[in-house]
C-alpha cells in the first residue's frame, strides 16, 4: 500500500517537510530497477532511494548510503545543483513532484509500471524506466483528477464506490465489506465513508510482517492480521517496510529457493539410488549368462537345425530342464560365447552400478548436510555468503577443465567448446582408450568420454553422449543425426590440417535425436 494513493499524501508531505530548502547534489544508479537522490544543505542531508523493478517497487530513505565507486552512472544532470523550492502531490493520483528551481521530478508510482520522468519548463526531458515509452506523453498539467466528493454526490452515483473513490485499493474495499457497507443504509453508508475518510487522513499507519510473506503497509487496521506495528511517520515506516521486504521476505524467498533446488536434487539421487539398488538386485538374482553358456558347452553334441532359435537341454545347476535362447544359423559354441560376452558385460555393468552407487550416496549426504545448514540460517547476508562459496566451488570445479563437462551413468563426458578447444581435447587431454565422438560429415564439437579401468562402454552412455555431440553441431535441428564413434587412438591429426580437423582410421555409427538433456 505504500504506492496508495492516501499514503503518498502523507509521505509526500513529510518528504516536501524534509528537503524543502536543500540542493539536488547527486542522481545516479548502480542497479538496473534502483534510483538514488541525495539532498543536502549546510545542515544536513537526505537520500531519497527509488527501487522500481516491478516485485520490490517502493521508496526509502536510508540515513546514510555509500556510492559504489564502479558500475554507476549519474542521471537527471540538468536538475543537479537545483534548489528544492516544494513538492506537489497530484490530486486522486499516484503522482507527485519534485519542484525544482527550473525543473521536476515527477514520480509516477503506478506499481509495476513506476517511473521517474524529469521535465524542463514543463516539457518532458527523459525518463529513468526508458523501456515505458508511453510515459515520455504525460503531460503535468493533465495529471490531477478532481472528484466531487460531497455528500450528495454520493447519493447522486449510487454510493458507486469505484466511480466516486478510484484511489480505493483491495485493502480499503475489504474494510468496507467488512463493516456491511453495500447492505448499510444511505445514512450509515454517509457514515461508513466518513470514518473510513478521516482513518486515511490520520498520521497512523500500520506494518504488517507475517512469517515467509510480503510484508504490508496499511493506514486501516486489517482484521486477522497479528505482528503488527504501528507508526506516525510515513518515512519511518518507509524505511521499516523497506527493510521488512529485503531482510525478512527477501531472505524467505532466496531460503525457498535454494531448499526447493536441494530438494529437487535429493529427490533426483534418491531416486538414482533406488533404481541402481533394483538394477543390481536384478542382475545378481537373475539367471547368470556364464552358466547358460556352461550348460551349452556341455551339450555341444547335441544336434540342431540352421533356423532353430532355441535348444532345451538339461541344467546341472538345477537339476531340471532348461531352455535357453540361441542364434539361428550359429553353432552351439558360437552362441556360447555371446552368452560369455554378456557375462562380462553383465560384470562390468555391476562393477559400475557399485561404483556409482558410491558416488551417489555421498552425494546424497552431502545434499542432506547442504539442507541442514540453510534450515539453521536466520540471515540474508549469511545465506548470500553460503550460496556464493557454493557457486565458487562449482565454478572452481569447472574451470579445472577448459571444457564442457557432462556426468553420464558415471562416465565423464568432455565436449570442446570450439575448433581450437578440440584440438586441445582431443590431442592433449583425451587418452587413446577414451571413447571419441563427433557427428557425421559436419562441423561440432569433439566429445570424449572417460574410460573407467579399461572396461567397454555401456551402449546407453554412448548413445547419450551421441545425442550431446549431434546437438552441439551443425544437424542440431535435424531429427535424426549419424554420430561416429571410435578409440582415440584411431583419431589422428594431419600435419597442416585446420583447426579442429582431423581423421578417423576407423568408426562406428549410432543415429541419435540432438538434445543436450541427459538422464543422470
Amino acid at each position: 500500500m505504500q504506492f496508495n494513493y492516501y499514503f503518498l499524501r502523507h509521505l509526500s508531505q513529510e518528504i516536501a517537510e524534509c528537503i524543502t530548502g536543500m540542493k539536488l547534489t547527486a542522481c545516479f544508479s548502480q542497479n538496473k530497477d534502483e534510483l538514488i537522490f541525495l539532498f543536502e544543505s549546510d545542515e544536513k542531508i537526505f537520500h531519497l532511494k527509488a527501487n522500481l523493478d516491478g516485485q520490490a517497487s517502493l521508496l526509502s530513505f536510508p540515513q546514510h548510503f555509500a556510492r559504489a565507486k564502479r558500475n554507476s552512472v549519474d542521471l537527471f544532470d540538468a536538475a543537479i545543483q537545483q534548489r528544492v523550492a516544494g513538492v506537489r502531490q497530484y490530486i486522486n493520483e499516484r503522482c507527485f513532484s519534485i519542484i525544482l528551481e527550473d525543473c521536476i521530478l515527477l514520480f509516477k508510482l503506478h506499481g509495476r509500471r513506476g517511473n521517474i520522468l524529469l521535465y524542463q519548463k514543463k516539457r518532458f526531458v527523459s525518463m529513468f524506466k526508458k523501456e515505458l515509452i508511453q510515459d515520455a506523453k504525460l503531460q503535468l498539467d493533465s495529471l490531477d483528477r478532481p472528484i466531487d466528493h460531497s455528500i450528495e454526490s454520493w447519493t447522486r452515483e449510487n454510493y458507486n464506490l469505484r466511480i466516486l473513490f478510484p484511489t480505493f485499493d483491495k485493502t480499503i474495499l475489504r474494510y468496507l465489506t467488512e463493516l456491511s457497507f453495500e447492505e448499510a443504509s444511505p445514512t450509515k453508508k454517509n457514515d461508513i465513508i466518513s470514518h473510513v475518510l478521516a482513518l486515511l487522513d490520520q498520521r497512523e499507519f500500520y506494518l504488517y510482517e507475517p512469517n515467509q510473506e510480503i510484508p504490508k503497509l496499511s493506514l486501516i487496521p486489517i482484521e486477522g492480521k497479528e505482528q503488527r506495528s504501528t507508526f506516525a511517520s510515513a518515512i519511518e515506516i518507509s524505511n521499516r517496510y523497506a527493510q521488512a521486504f529485503f531482510t525478512n521476505y527477501q531472505f524467505s524467498k532466496e531460503k525457498q529457493s535454494l531448499l526447493k533446488q536441494l530438494e529437487k536434487e535429493k529427490a533426483k539421487a534418491h531416486n538414482y539410488i533406488t533404481n541402481t539398488q533394483n538394477k543390481i538386485h536384478e542382475i545378481q538374482h537373475s539367471r547368470k549368462y556364464d552358466e547358460l553358456a556352461n550348460i551349452l558347452m556341455a551339450n555341444l553334441h547335441v544336434p540342431i537345425t540352421r533356423e532353430q532359435n532355441s535348444i532345451r537341454l538339461f541344467d546341472f545347476y538345477t537339476n531340471e530342464e532348461i531352455e535357453i535362447k540361441i542364434k539361428p544359423k550359429t553353432t552351439l559354441q558360437q552362441s556360447a560365447e555371446g552368452y560369455y560376452r554378456k557375462a562380462k558385460n553383465q560384470g562390468i555393468e555391476l562393477d559400475t552400478a557399485k561404483k556409482n552407487l558410491g558416488k551417489k550416496t555421498k552425494q546424497l549426504k552431502s545434499l542432506n548436510e547442504q539442507i541442514d545448514q540453510i534450515n539453521e540460517m536466520d540471515d540474508l547476508r549469511a545465506l548470500r555468503t553460503w550460496n556464493k562459496s557454493q557457486s565458487k566451488d562449482s565454478q572452481s570445479r569447472a574451470a579445472q577443465l577448459p571444457f564442457l563437462h557432462f556426468v553420464i551413468d558415471g562416465y565423464e563426458v568432455l565436449l570442446g567448446k570450439n575448433a581450437k578447444n578440440n584440438d586441445l581435447l582431443t590431442q592433449k587431454y583425451a587418452r587413446k582408450n577414451d571413447l571419441w565422438l563427433h557427428a557425421k560429415d559436419v562441423s561440432g564439437s569433439h566429445v570424449v568420454i572417460r574410460n573407467l579401468n579399461h572396461l567397454p562402454f555401456p551402449k546407453h552412455v554412448i548413445e547419450q553422449a551421441a545425442t550431446l555431440a549431434a546437438w552441439y553441431s551443425k544437424r542440431k535441428n535435424d531429427t535424426l543425426c549419424p554420430v561416429i564413434y571410435t578409440l582415440k587412438k584411431y583419431v589422428r591429426k594431419p600435419k597442416g590440417s585446420l583447426p579442429g580437423q582431423v581423421l578417423v582410421d576407423r568408426e562406428e555409427v549410432v543415429m541419435v535425436k540432438p538434445t543436450r538433456q541427459i538422464n543422470d
